[in-house]
């Protein structure tokens, strides 16, 4: 039981309603929604990993996956006039 990062899509036919349902569940299980893309189709949320399998099970689900959301490493360079 541990809290993870996943990549929720939904099926091409969902409606904005099945959207507001699936953000709705993974609150209700504490989870937390990071992104949501402008066709509501994909949600990017953090839930605990033993409800993947509860998600997956919607009938508006197409995928449910993990993914690894990294730091991204800032590099420092030095502009020189010319």
């Amino acid at each position: 039981m541990a809290l993870e990062s996943f990549i929720v899509a939904l099926k091409e036919d969902s409606s904005p309603q099945d959207t507001d349902r699936v953000v709705s569940i993974i609150n209700n299980l504490n989870g937390k929604v990071g992104i949501i893309t402008a066709q509501r189709k994909i949600i990017i949320a953090t839930f605990d990993n033993s409800f993947a399998k509860r998600i997956r099970k919607l009938s508006c689900i197409k995928l449910v996956g993990g993914v690894t959301i990294g730091k991204r490493k800032l590099v420092r360079k030095q502009m020189t006039e010319q």
